[in-house]
């Protein structure tokens, strides 16, 4: 992927580099969640707007104790409908920027700690990255490197995630704080690339990202200059450094009990970079391909079925949070023609790309008409 629909100073994909650790280490933590420290500040937002936390955690579906320890895990479909209501009963539809605008590097736990043992910022992000499944088995972050350019990127890897723009804006705005704390408050994007369709109030965006801002993209990434990965932190202590990297080394087993967990994630990060052979991820893994195919028989699950399966669900994404025309959605997924998308996304969901966009607008119109039925109906038993 390389977003090439829209100009901005990173070539083509081919030409980029993927930096992925020799395994990626998935938590025993539930699928697809994250932990609730990623929002921590969300319950102080709300009391700046006069809102009751409690009514909106229920009337979002979220359990009431949910913050009352920042290692509380949350269903990812959970979180974006927990955000949902934290905009419509504050009347303010930026408020996710409020809340992740005050998340720094130090909630993200393990995957913190292994940045900061990094001796740049660079290989510091690249700790980040590489860890980050500790935080959340629902989403990852990518760096990749292009000549003099990065490209921080954000993903969603939860499967069937509708409503996402709020998550995607989120993101990004936890991203910036992550690359100010390792590259110093200096730091600045080129440009900052949405996976998401644009919001009609775009000033808080602006005020708060100081950058360029590019909707209907193929990744949410922070986009910058190279330079920025080549500042140096400061040294750790090593009794630190040694307690971290032990409960790093552990994660080995994690990986090897949801094997394929670990395998869709390596995959969509590949898929960014159009390197999803086989042969790569299992030297990614250390492993050649035999025993990488043996690893996901015990699990019942082929290599293709896995490959499948993160092609659908991220073409899904940009074909439901994007206008982006399904020629650029299948260029964003290294197929040839929209022609070969289009026969493998019917066999995928049994309909075409455009058909799956109909039935979405059909049911995202039924939907307002209920709702509106609803509000007359409620208005007239008043």
């Amino acid at each position: 992927m390389g977003n090439r629909h829209v100009h901005f100073p990173v070539p083509q994909a081919r030409a980029a580099h993927m930096h992925v650790s020799s395994y990626e280490a998935v938590s025993a933590q539930s699928v697809e969640s994250a932990r609730i420290s990623a929002v921590w500040h969300l319950p102080e937002v709300l009391r700046e707007f006069g809102v009751d936390l409690g009514e909106v955690l229920a009337a979002a579906g979220v359990r009431p104790d949910i913050f009352s320890d920042r290692e509380n895990l949350i269903d990812y479909a959970a979180l974006a409908r927990l955000l949902l209501e934290c905009a419509r009963q504050s009347h303010c539809d930026h408020i996710v920027l409020l809340i992740c605008q005050r998340t720094r590097l130090a909630d993200f736990g393990l995957a913190a700690q292994a940045a900061l043992l990094g001796e740049t910022a660079g290989k510091g992000l690249l700790n980040f990255a590489n860890h980050f499944s500790r935080h959340s088995t629902a989403t990852f972050v990518s760096l990749i490197t292009t000549g003099d350019f990065a490209r921080f990127v954000y993903t969603i890897a939860a499967r069937r995630m509708t409503d996402t723009e709020i998550l995607h804006l989120g993101g990004l705005a936890t991203a910036f704080n992550v690359m100010q704390d390792l590259c110093g408050r200096g730091f600045l994007p080129t440009v900052v690339t949405f996976a998401s369709r644009s919001p009609s109030n775009l000033k808080p965006l602006h005020k708060y990202f100081r950058a360029p801002l590019r909707f209907d993209c193929d990744e949410s990434a922070l986009v910058f200059e190279r330079h920025w990965l080549d500042r140096p932190l400061p040294a750790v202590d090593p009794r630190v450094r040694r307690r971290v990297e032990f409960e790093l080394r552990s994660q080995r087993a994690s990986m090897l009990a949801d094997f394929p967990a670990t395998v869709r994630r390596i995959l969509h990060k590949q898929l960014l970079v159009g390197q999803c052979s086989m042969d790569r991820v299992a030297a990614l893994l250390g492993m050649h391909r035999r025993t990488l195919d043996r690893h996901l028989q015990r699990h019942e699950v082929s290599y293709g079925e896995l490959l499948d399966s993160v092609l659908e669900e991220v073409a899904s994404q940009l074909l439901r949070n994007t206008d982006l025309q399904v020629q650029h959605v299948a260029e964003s997924l290294n197929y040839s023609s929209a022609a070969n998308f289009a026969t493998a996304f019917r066999r995928w969901t049994g309909s075409t790309p455009s058909q799956y966009r109909r039935s979405l607008l059909t049911a995202q119109r039924d939907g307002q008409h209920h709702e509106e039925r609803a509000r007359q109906q409620k208005g007239g038993a008043g």
